[in-house]
């Protein structure tokens, strides 16, 4: 369970997110949702280690983050996987190398192991003899594809996503939001996902967040979300 406390962030003197309180449960889905420029990506580099906040804690399975020295912090983000919202492949190494990368850094396990669980990912994720192909062999979906193979081969406990549907046709992205629930279900993670398209909302369902002038204005579920009858929450929901 990932616990956010009065979370603030200012860069300089300019305040990003101020008094944040989040609850992330495990085996759920919660969409961080906003409008462009409202923190959502801050948030998430925030849960992920990457930004420290000026206030307040993030406590993932009962570790305060921003107490723990270097090797520990690493050792709790190792539970954390990212799908980037331009996929973040690697230009000079071929599909294998790319979702092989995280085990060859982290295990050491003799490669036909690696091979196996690399080949095993790829067909989790609907794709298969595509192992030598370079990323730009490979169309938009392929590479989301191939990135969310990588993001799962560490049999992760959460995953992030930002902005996965982004830049997609709405055929590719609906297909991109029924692989998060195939892998939600299948792998029983806490998948949290950074988006303001209503069509990828509308599909997960899952626990809303939504962030709008620095603060998280509602929290709860997706039908009392698309049921609220506050402007700001209408104007993004139509």
């Amino acid at each position: 369970m990932i616990k956010i406390k009065n979370l603030s962030v200012n860069f300089g003197e300019q305040e990003i997110l101020q008094n944040i309180d989040l609850t992330i449960k495990e085996d759920q889905i919660t969409v961080i949702v906003g409008q462009s420029g409202t923190g959502k990506s801050v948030l998430m580099k925030c849960i992920e280690g990457l930004i420290e906040p000026s206030a307040g804690s993030i406590i993932i399975d009962e570790k305060d983050l921003f107490t723990l020295n270097k090797l520990q912090k690493n050792e709790v983000r190792k539970k954390m996987a990212m799908l980037f919202q331009g996929s973040a492949l690697l230009d000079s190494l071929n599909v294998y190398q790319n979702v092989a990368l995280p085990i060859i850094e982290h295990r050491d396990i003799p490669e036909k192991d690696v091979l196996k669980e690399v080949i095993e990912k790829l067909e989790l994720v609907g794709l298969k003899d595509v192992l030598t192909k370079m990323p730009s062999e490979l169309s938009g979906g392929m590479k989301k594809r191939v990135a969310l193979a990588r993001a799962i081969i560490m049999k992760p406990k959460y995953i992030i996503y930002d902005e996965p549907t982004t830049g997609l046709d709405p055929i590719i992205a609906e297909e991109i939001s029924n692989l998060i629930l195939k892998l939600q279900k299948q792998y029983k993670v806490a998948s949290i996902i950074i988006t303001h398209d209503m069509n990828c909302i509308r599909k997960l369902k899952g626990h809303i967040a939504m962030i709008h002038d620095k603060k998280i204005i509602f929290d709860g579920t997706f039908n009392d979300f698309n049921n609220d009858t506050r402007k700001i929450i209408r104007e993004f929901v139509k």
